[in-house]
C-alpha cells in the first residue's frame, strides 16, 4: 500500500512539473513574439515620423519662400474673381500661359533679354527678372504677368505682379507704340491688396483720403496748416528739370482759406495782405507707389487750380515720377 502511495504522488509530480515546463515554453513564446512585435511597431513608427519629418521640412522648405506654386494658384483664384467683377478677361502666367503685350511675350522676354534696357518705371529705368521663388537678388523681380482688358478693346493692359526689394507691388503699363514699357503703380487697391495679401499673408488697410482731411477745416479756420499738409513736400519743375521743394509749417504773412472746388476741398493759399488774384491751390490725396498709399499733393493755380504738379515727401519719389499724372487732375495749363 505505501509502494502504491509513493507510485502516485510520483505521477503527479511529474505531470506538475511537465505541465510546469509547457507553461513557461508557452509563456516564452508569447513573450518572444510580443517583442518582435513591438520591435516591428516602434520600426514602422520610426519610419513614419521619419517620413512625416521630411514632408514637414519639404513643405516648411517651400512656404518659406516669397512665391511658390501654392501663391501662384492663390492668384489665378485671385484674379479669375477680379476679373469677373471688373468685366474685363486676362491671360497669366499663373494659369500657365504666355500673355502677349503686342509683340512681348512673357515669360519669355525676361529670358532672352527682348526688354533689357526698354522698361521705365515712371521716369527711372528699370530692370525686370523674372523669379520663380521670389528668392533671387534682383531688386525687381516679377513673379506673374497677366494681359487683358474689356471686351474689343483696342491696346491692351498688362500687369507685372512683382517683389521690390521682397515688397510686394503690382505694377502697370499701357504702352501702346514704340519700344519702351513705361511702368507705373496701378492705382487699383483690391489688386495691390489681393496681392499684398498672398504673398505677406496680411491684407493691408486701404487708407481713404478723409483720413487725410480730417481737422483740415478748423486748421484753415483758425489759419493753421492741417498737420497732414505740414513738412517739406518735393517735386520736379519742368522748367529747370530740377526737383524743387517747400516747406510748410508757418502761416506768417500767408491768408488760408477752404475752398470747394472740382467735387474737392482745397487749401487756397494767398498772401495775408493780397487783395487780387486767385492764388495757388493744394490738395491732398491718397496714391500707390511702390506698392504702398502715400501722400500726394496735387498742386493748382488760377481761377480754376489748373493742375501745376504732384509733390511728395520725398525728393527721390518726385524725381522718379517728374510729371507723372494720376488720372484725377484738374486740367492742365497746357491744356488751354
Amino acid at each position: 500500500m505505501n509502494q502504491m502511495k509513493r507510485m502516485w504522488v510520483g505521477l503527479i509530480l511529474g505531470s506538475l512539473l511537465l505541465a510546469g515546463c509547457s507553461s513557461q515554453s508557452q509563456s516564452a513564446t508569447k513573450q518572444s513574439s510580443a517583442k518582435t512585435t513591438t520591435t516591428k511597431v516602434k520600426h514602422s513608427q520610426s519610419k513614419q515620423a521619419n517620413a512625416a519629418s521630411a514632408s514637414d521640412d519639404s513643405a516648411s522648405s517651400t512656404q518659406a519662400t516669397l512665391w511658390n506654386t501654392g501663391k501662384k494658384a492663390a492668384l489665378s483664384t485671385f484674379m479669375a474673381s477680379w476679373q469677373s467683377e471688373m468685366g474685363q478677361t486676362y491671360v497669366g502666367t499663373y494659369d500657365d500661359k504666355a500673355p502677349d503685350h503686342l509683340g512681348y511675350h512673357f515669360p519669355e522676354v525676361f529670358k532672352n533679354g527682348q526688354l533689357d534696357g526698354h522698361v521705365k518705371w515712371g521716369s527711372q529705368a528699370v530692370s525686370l527678372k523674372w523669379s520663380t521663388d521670389g528668392e533671387d537678388s534682383s531688386p525687381l523681380q516679377v513673379v506673374a504677368v497677366a494681359t487683358g482688358g474689356k471686351a474689343k478693346a483696342i491696346y491692351p493692359i498688362t500687369y507685372f505682379f512683382c517683389l521690390h526689394n521682397q515688397r510686394p507691388v503690382v505694377l502697370v503699363t499701357e504702352t501702346t507704340n514704340g519700344d519702351q514699357l513705361i511702368l507705373h503703380d496701378t492705382q487699383n487697391s483690391a489688386l495691390q491688396a489681393g496681392f499684398a495679401k498672398i504673398i505677406t499673408g496680411t491684407k493691408p488697410a486701404i487708407l481713404s483720403d478723409t483720413s487725410l482731411t480730417a481737422g483740415t477745416a478748423s486748421a484753415v479756420d483758425a489759419n493753421q496748416w492741417p498737420q497732414t499738409y505740414q513738412g517739406t513736400w518735393y517735386y520736379y519743375d519742368e522748367y529747370s528739370h530740377k526737383v524743387q521743394s517747400f516747406t510748410q509749417n508757418s502761416t506768417d504773412d500767408l491768408k488760408l482759406d477752404y475752398e470747394p472746388f472740382d467735387g474737392r476741398k482745397w487749401i487756397n493759399i494767398k498772401g495775408a495782405h493780397q487783395g487780387a488774384g486767385a492764388g495757388n491751390y493744394v490738395y491732398l490725396r491718397y496714391h500707390y507707389f511702390d506698392g504702398r498709399q502715400i501722400p500726394v499733393m496735387m498742386m493748382g493755380s488760377g481761377a480754376e487750380a489748373w493742375f501745376d504738379g504732384n509733390a511728395y515727401q520725398s525728393a527721390a519719389t518726385a524725381q522718379q515720377m517728374q510729371r507723372w499724372q494720376y488720372g484725377d487732375e484738374t486740367k492742365d495749363h497746357h491744356d488751354f
